[in-house]
């Protein structure tokens, strides 16, 4: 068999891909970046692009999380500077908003925030209302953290790949990986609809569909499709200047001057990625629920990403355990556009160096293999 094209085969250009294929590139180390529609087309894609600290609450994602929101201003200012794409990046800040029984858990956050070098401030229901008078009067508790924000996090892969090209990546769009070839230990190719071709390090990041590319190497890799539908609007009657959260429902201005409501959580869709008239009914709730009046904006149109599940809800993110080359990163579910720039610059010093750093350890695909 021919001698790889590359040194690291990457299997997936979401933006977890692309943020490796960076990393990588970076350091001198040659990059194949594989995707089977358009580099950041899929869950990318379809993202809200939201851009905020972690909690306490969020367990071991809590430090991979704070590395990753204080890596984001300076990457995003590089990738745009380097590739020339806007990527759509709106620090507008983001305020979670609650009622009475809320007050003291946010206490709790803004104290944790602060302990890790992040402002956050507590707001009244006046506060809220001076800042935000779109919002329902119910909310009467909030906690805003003025460093977050959003990006277009479709344009920020495509930005991280053009650069990653750039330094000496080839990238494979519209050529869907089907397999891999094990041989003794080790994958030496990956099996494309157009044949097989020589692969180095491998690394699966392939999102909910690195189930089928586990399959073929004989690893439990247990992601599932979640879909989540979204819609956009613009020029409501109030406008609104912060991402907004309660719940798992967010309006968030983009930097396009429109405002994405999202989104709609359904494990039973399967690979199915259509916008239906229930979840448009259940995006319409998240808008009453939130800022009523922004139903009477003008509707930009609405659709569906399928985020990567896992089964434990967990990322899986290191080296498959019986293969010397190969590497997974997949189920980061809702926390893709956070964690992107902290799970690629560990990921890419693990195989740099070939020994998975601590940071990864809570995420070990060994935990699938009884």
């Amino acid at each position: 068999m021919n001698q790889p094209s590359a040194d690291v085969t990457i299997i997936g250009g979401g933006i977890i891909g692309s943020a490796l294929a960076w990393e990588l590139t970076a350091r001198n180390i040659t990059v194949a970046l594989y995707d089977r529609r358009e580099i950041g087309r899929e869950a990318t894609w379809a993202s809200a692009g939201i851009i905020s600290p972690p909690g306490e609450r969020h367990g071991s994602r809590s430090q991979l999380a704070l590395d990753a929101f204080r890596r984001y201003p300076a990457l995003i200012a590089e990738a745009q500077e380097l590739s020339g794409i806007a990527v759509g990046y709106n620090p507008t800040g983001q305020l979670n908003l609650g009622e009475d029984l809320h007050a003291e858990q946010f206490a709790t956050d803004a104290r944790w925030l602060a302990e890790h070098g992040i402002p956050a401030e507590l707001l009244d229901a006046q506060a809220i209302r001076e800042r935000e008078p779109a919002v329902l009067e119910r909310y009467t508790h909030g906690i805003l953290v003025p460093g977050s924000g959003s990006v277009l996090l479709g344009q920020l892969a495509r930005a991280l790949a053009r650069v990653a090209q750039r330094r000496g990546a080839t990238i494979y769009e519209h050529c869907r990986v089907e397999g891999v070839v094990v041989e003794r230990g080790r994958a030496t190719a990956i099996r494309t609809f157009d044949g097989t071709r020589p692969a180095g390090t491998l690394v699966i990041a392939a999102g909910a569909w690195s189930r089928m590319l586990g399959d073929s190497i004989d690893l439990p890799s247990p992601t599932y499709p979640v879909r989540g539908q979204m819609l956009a609007l613009a020029d409501p009657p109030v406008p609104i200047r912060s991402v907004l959260s309660a719940g798992l429902g967010y309006l968030v201005p983009r930097a396009d001057g429109t405002i994405a409501v999202g989104a709609t959580e359904e494990h039973t869709s399967g690979f199915d990625d259509r916008v239906t008239p229930a979840g448009l009914a259940e995006l319409a709730g998240i808008i009453s629920n939130l800022a009523p009046s922004l139903a009477q904006g003008r509707f930009i149109g609405a659709w569906a990403g399928l985020r990567p599940g896992s089964d434990d809800g967990e990322l899986i993110v290191g080296r498959a355990p019986h293969l010397e080359n190969v590497w997974l990163a997949t189920g980061h579910y809702r926390s893709g556009a956070l964690l992107a720039p902290a799970t690629a610059g560990l990921l890419a010093e693990s195989i740099a160096t070939g020994h998975t750093v601590a940071g990864l350890a809570a995420f070990d695909p060994a935990r699938f293999v009884r």
